[in-house]
């Protein structure tokens, strides 16, 4: 009987959820001009992964809030670009009661480097 309870229980414990938040043609967190954005000259890095995440030992984060615009800004430092295009998502979380855990936004897609500094 015990055991009935308890496999579900500790199933329940080590479960996280991922949630793709969506799939975005153009996305970026710079300024960028308009009248000079032209995607077919632009300088292109393809599959980059941007990411912000929080680690969570026992029960104290390593920082408060994740989140997408910082996600967005790790992807243009590994690429040297200022513009996402067919960006993809996504939030996750997940926790192992008073062991560890992560909370954390990704963004994949292209980078672009619009900006000519």
């Amino acid at each position: 009987m015990m055991k009935k309870i308890a496999l579900p229980l500790i199933a329940l414990a080590l479960s996280g959820c991922t949630t793709n938040q969506g799939t975005f043609t153009v996305m970026s967190n710079k300024i960028v001009n308009v009248s000079k954005f032209d995607l077919g000259k632009a300088t292109k890095t393809k599959d980059v992964v941007g990411e912000d995440k929080s680690q969570i030992f026992v029960l104290i984060p390593t920082k408060t809030n994740p989140n997408l615009s910082d996600a967005l800004t790790d992807a243009f430092r590994k690429s040297d670009g200022d513009v996402m295009t067919d960006v993809t998502v996504t939030s996750y979380q997940w926790y192992i009661p008073y062991i560890y855990g992560e909370a954390g936004w990704k963004v994949e897609g292209d980078v672009i480097k619009t900006r000519t500094r």
